[in-house]
């Protein structure tokens, strides 16, 4: 049973509309438009392998095929864990008393109320965020770029790695666009990551509403998460 009592590692992000999506880019991200949330708190960092392996180690799951031997890379413990499927990220969360965001959870924690283009603003920045424009190689410990925290003090929401919701990938309200890929069968990941994507059209700088889709047993590199939690009244 959840407590209404999140850790320090958690910002709150109260009850109420914000703006979501975009009228600029990509047609799944269309239209902008009014969306609202419940208050609820969202984890600050995304989940890194030094979190991820106590889950392995309490429930037996079956650790990331990377860590060799089934343990940590040295120097990767404060990485995000990588090579999860939205079931790992959906049970990790589980375990620990939380659950995975909504997109518009997701997309709220990251632009705050006023829509922002970025975590930081509206305007592009090199350096506050691991993103492919810094021809990265790979993930870096999660808050590495404090002065790229969102309004709510996320750090990693653009960039680093890209992290999965509890959405299914389907058009947004207003949208009358058909995509042959919108359905049930995959899931949404937000914000990017240090990877250059572009050639499926996910985007390579990861503004707040930029969104990507893949069925919930993919795992790679550059695919990671963070948890929620409904803040009860």
């Amino acid at each position: 049973m959840e407590q209404d009592k999140p850790a320090t590692s958690m910002a709150a992000v109260p009850a109420g509309e914000f703006i979501m999506g975009s009228n600029e880019r990509w047609d799944d991200e269309a239209p902008e438009h009014v969306s609202s949330t419940q208050a609820f708190y969202i984890d600050l960092n995304e989940v890194t392998n030094a979190d991820y392996i106590k889950f392995v180690n309490t429930t037996q799951r079956t650790p990331p095929y990377h860590w060799p031997e089934g343990n940590i890379s040295k120097g990767k413990e404060n990485h995000p864990v990588v090579y999860v499927s939205w079931f790992d990220a959906h049970d990790y969360c589980s375990w620990a008393g939380k659950r995975l965001p909504t997109e518009q959870e997701w997309e709220k924690a990251a632009r705050g109320e006023e829509g922002l283009i970025y975590p930081w603003g509206n305007e592009w920045s090199l350096d506050k965020s691991n993103n492919p424009y810094k021809h990265s190689t790979g993930t870096q410990p999660v808050g590495s770029y404090p002065k790229g925290r969102s309004p709510y003090g996320l750090y990693d929401i653009s960039g680093n790695v890209w992290e999965w919701v509890d959405s299914y990938y389907l058009p947004h309200p207003g949208n009358p666009v058909t995509r042959a890929e919108y359905g049930k069968d995959k899931r949404v990941l937000k914000g990017g990551s240090w990877f250059d994507c572009l050639s499926y059209g996910c985007g390579l700088s990861a503004p707040t509403f930029n969104r990507s889709f893949f069925t919930p047993e993919v795992k790679n590199n550059s695919f990671g998460f963070r948890c929620a939690k409904t803040k009860k009244p």
